[in-house]
């Protein structure tokens, strides 16, 4: 069975192009977060603090959810991923 032929020549791979790029945004902002958590740890470390902060967390998704309403975003997608960078933050953070 043959693909049907596309009807818009380019355009779909114009678009998976701009995806893609946007991916890899998305993916540097992540390291550079993770980055920047890493810092954090260290300080929180020295300083004797907690790792775990459940008032940042809330401000953060209250935010996070906020900002992207604005932006039509689903904020079940929005704290889903949060939570799992959270999660994952945490994880970092006690190792």
């Amino acid at each position: 069975m043959s693909q049907p032929s596309d009807p818009h020549p380019g355009i779909l791979d114009d678009l998976r192009r701009k995806i893609d790029h946007v991916d890899d945004k998305i993916v540097d902002l992540l390291a550079q977060r993770f980055k920047l958590i890493s810092e954090l740890s260290e300080i929180k470390k020295r300083d004797g603090l907690s790792p775990y902060q459940i008032e940042r967390e809330r401000d953060i998704l209250k935010r996070v959810v906020e900002r992207g309403g604005q932006n039509g975003l689903n904020r079940l997608l929005l704290q889903a991923l949060f939570l799992r960078i959270f999660a994952v933050s945490k994880r970092e953070q006690a190792q």
